[in-house]
């Protein structure tokens, strides 16, 4: 394989990102019909990897273009003959019902899906397309909204979610290449690929990110500060997994207790906390919300504290637990 004066070429890239999945391992890849997802198709199958079965889950979001979208994927997948699996739900419905944000609502009603698909397949491997941009976007909103080392290590290029009963190890290999390579492979090559019409939408933050403010930072700055932002979440996810292997012992406990979290430097009991609240299936964890449940640890301090998606935290017995408030019990108050 002969490399481009951009360095190792796309496919070597993809192959050594997958270093630990043999190239006969049977794994879900996620297809949105865009740039992005279908140069991971493309580039998977240039690799050698053909045990693939695509997932594409209608949100139900734009319409007839969503419509679209799981055509154009199953009619990839017959073309390609690949197996193909389509979900869809009406996400602003559980948006609704759930009192939480469109964008969660859509990334569990997503992961849902991945993980039924995962369970009835034995599968345990699910690659997605995100790219260098989405990286730096996610690290300059997180780094915005205020965030730890985790939110500046962004997405990391390896990683695992439980869903239900399902274990699901997340795969990004394509972390470190940039759209517009992507896109020119599709060109060179002359792949059809769906466009999504509300990238263009100036009116969601992470969108006037990508169209306004990091191309006047290139204006500025020049773009290398991109490759920066890249480095500096490449040291901060290794510092990052490092403090959550310290963390893993009390993520998974029902309870804390709060004499032995005392013991612990105040850096690492945020950490407990926000890996805690996250297996506990807490979706957006930040800083408020932990130090909402680290104020639980003073017996000075009032003995339960609310938190989103209708749960809240409490001290009882020397220990902080996690409840639920339904909606039917709000009802019964006076």
């Amino acid at each position: 394989m002969k490399k481009s004066a951009e360095g190792p070429t796309l496919v070597e890239v993809i192959c050594k990102s997958l270093l630990l999945f043999p190239k006969k391992h049977s794994c879900l890849v996620g297809i949105s019909g865009g740039i992005d997802s279908v140069a991971l198709l493309y580039l998977l199958l240039e690799g050698g990897y053909k045990n693939l079965i695509l997932v594409h889950f209608n949100h139900q979001l734009r319409g007839v273009d969503s419509d679209e979208d799981a055509l154009f994927v199953q009619n990839l997948a017959n073309d390609l003959q690949l197996p193909c699996e389509l979900g869809t739900e009406d996400v602003r419905a559980r948006s609704l019902d759930s009192k939480i944000s469109l964008e969660t609502a859509a990334r569990e009603a997503r992961y849902d899906f991945f993980g039924r698909v995962a369970k009835k397949n034995g599968l345990q491997t699910l690659l997605l397309a995100h790219h260098a941009d989405d990286q730096i976007e996610t690290c300059f909103f997180n780094f915005l909204r205020g965030t730890g080392s985790a939110g500046l290590a962004g997405m990391l290029p390896r990683s695992e979610r439980k869903i239900g009963t399902t274990i699901l190890t997340v795969v990004r290999p394509l972390l470190s290449i940039f759209k517009e390579r992507l896109r020119n492979y599709l060109i060179q090559k002359a792949i059809p690929f769906r466009h999504d019409a509300t990238n263009d939408s100036l009116i969601p933050m992470r969108n006037r990110l990508r169209h306004q403010l990091l191309p006047l930072l290139d204006d500025i700055v020049g773009p290398t500060y991109r490759n920066a932002i890249l480095r500096t979440a490449t040291i901060l996810a290794a510092e990052d997994d490092y403090l959550e292997k310290l963390t893993a012992p009390w993520a998974t406990q029902k309870a804390l207790t709060i004499e032995e979290i005392n013991t612990l430097p105040l850096a690492l009991q945020r950490r407990v906390v926000h890996a805690w609240l996250r297996m506990h299936h807490f979706s957006d964890v930040g800083f408020v919300e932990v130090e909402r449940v680290l104020s639980l640890l003073n017996p000075q301090n009032a003995a339960q504290i609310n938190l989103p998606e209708c749960r809240h935290a409490y001290r009882s017995l020397g220990k902080i637990e996690l409840t639920r408030i339904f909606h039917t019990d709000l009802l019964r108050k006076p």
